[in-house]
Parts: C-alpha cells; sequence; structure tokens
C-alpha cells in the first residue's frame, strides 16, 4: 500500500511543471515629457521613496502662468460685460415695447400726420436695431468667453503637465533630468511604480493550458489563495507554444523575488 502511494507521488509530480517568475509593481509608469521646456527644479530626495504628493519635477511654466492670469482678468471683464448687455437688453426689449405700442396707437389715427407717424415709426425701427445690435454684441462676447474658458483650461493643463508628480503611495523609482536641463517632448522623466499589489507573468506551456485556471497555486511550494488574472489565448511571439498568463497578488513578497510556481 505504501509502495502504490509513493507511485502515485511520484507520478503526480512528475505532472506537475515548475514556472518560475519575478514579482512585479503591478503597474509601471514611465512619465515623459509632453512639451519641450527647461528643468526649473527637481526633488532627488523623493528618488525610491513613496509619494508624498509634493512636485518632483518642475518643467518652466512661468510664461504659461502669466498668461494664465492674464486669461483670468480677461474672463472676469468679458463676465462682467456680459451681464451688462444682458440688462442693456432687457431694456431694449422694454424700449421696443414702448415704440411698438406709440406706433400702433397712431398709425390708424386720421389725426396724426405722415410726419408724425413716420417719427414713430423711425423710433421703432431704432429701438429694433438697438435689441439686435445689444443682441449681436452678447453673442461676440459670449463666443469670447468661450473661447477664453478654453485657454485656460488648456493652460492649466500645459501647467500641470510641467508639474510633475506622483499619486500618494506611489514608488518614485528613478528621476532622469537634472536641473537646468531642456527636455524636448517625448523625454523621459520619472518612473513611478504601483506597489500596492505584486504581479507574476509566466508562460504556460501548451500541453497545460486546459483547466489551468481550475488548479491551485502554489508558489514557493506553499499553496495559495491566488488565481490567474488574465490569461492570452494566443500564443506568444517569443516564447513559442507558450501562452501568457498573470497572477496579481498582495504585496507581501518581496518585489523582484523570483519565485517558483505550481499548478496542482
Amino acid at each position: 500500500m505504501k509502495k502504490n502511494l509513493y507511485i502515485l507521488f511520484f507520478v503526480t509530480a512528475l505532472n506537475a511543471t515548475d514556472y518560475f517568475a519575478r514579482v512585479e509593481p503591478v503597474e509601471i509608469y514611465h512619465i515623459k515629457s509632453s512639451v519641450s521646456a527647461m528643468v526649473l527644479n527637481i526633488d532627488r530626495s523623493l528618488e525610491g521613496r513613496e509619494s508624498n504628493q509634493k512636485t518632483i519635477v518642475k518643467l518652466d511654466d512661468r510664461v504659461d502662468l502669466a498668461d494664465l492670469n492674464s486669461t483670468k482678468q480677461q474672463l472676469g471683464l468679458i463676465e462682467e460685460s456680459i451681464s451688462l448687455f444682458q440688462k442693456m437688453i432687457r431694456e431694449n426689449k422694454e424700449s421696443l415695447r414702448i415704440a411698438q405700442d406709440a406706433y400702433n396707437r397712431v398709425k390708424n389715427l386720421q389725426s396724426y400726420t405722415k410726419v408724425q407717424k413716420d417719427a414713430k415709426k423711425l423710433a421703432l425701427i431704432n429701438a429694433k436695431k438697438a435689441l439686435l445690435s445689444s443682441q449681436k454684441t452678447l453673442q461676440d462676447l459670449i463666443s469670447q468667453k468661450s473661447s477664453l474658458e478654453l485657454k485656460k483650461e488648456t493652460l492649466k493643463d500645459r501647467i500641470a503637465k510641467k508639474n510633475i508628480s506622483a499619486k500618494k503611495g506611489e514608488y518614485i523609482y528613478k528621476i532622469y533630468p537634472n536641473r537646468g536641463d531642456f527636455v524636448t517632448m517625448g523625454a523621459p522623466l520619472v518612473d513611478l511604480y504601483d506597489l500596492s499589489h505584486g504581479k507574476l507573468t509566466l508562460y504556460i506551456k501548451d500541453d497545460e493550458i486546459d483547466n489551468i485556471k481550475d488548479k491551485d497555486i502554489y508558489i514557493d511550494g506553499k499553496k495559495s489563495s491566488y488565481k490567474i488574472d488574465k490569461l492570452w489565448r494566443v500564443a506568444d511571439s517569443k516564447e513559442i507554444s507558450s501562452y501568457k498568463a498573470q497572477i496579481i497578488i498582495d504585496n507581501k513578497l518581496r518585489f523582484s523575488k523570483l519565485v517558483k510556481i505550481e499548478f496542482k
């Protein structure tokens, strides 16, 4: 009986394939410059630490800040003008109503001369022109406001992209430029790692892919509660006849450690 159990264990061990993978951050972000600008300042002390949400790399944004301030002032003036013309339009509408009523009262009266009627009609026409002119000016102001608001948001976006920071808890692995450098668009600035979880990437052999998701996963010989998170159904271009798989794990294992993975 013991001999049979030993043979069964030996056959099971032979059927289990060992895979090896390094513990990697669940996400790696390569932050590149979206503009060409001089590096005003960097905080090299943040390298190799988790982010405290401070600025890591600051590119020259002085012109953008001045432009943003000017744009905000222009927006303030435009908004005041819009408010003024909205009030003016209300008054023009009232003037038009009065002029219309005045003309309607006399246009069919025989006691009024043609000159008097024409004067009332001219007042009505002028009231309509004043209203249309105010409405046209208001439309132009609203259009200007829309353009300035778009410019403001564009400038805010440019400024944000020139002040590189990381989310709280992200690991700042590498800072590329130095203070005084001139970086061009696409130049690397910072590498950030998300260490909230780890991931294991391995390549499953073709003859083991069936029902692999239903099997238990052993890490360094110990049964885990992990399951395959992603399984590519097309063979890998480099690992021929193998299928890429990814396992998301907690961050208790040391990153970059090489671990053995078994499916049983």
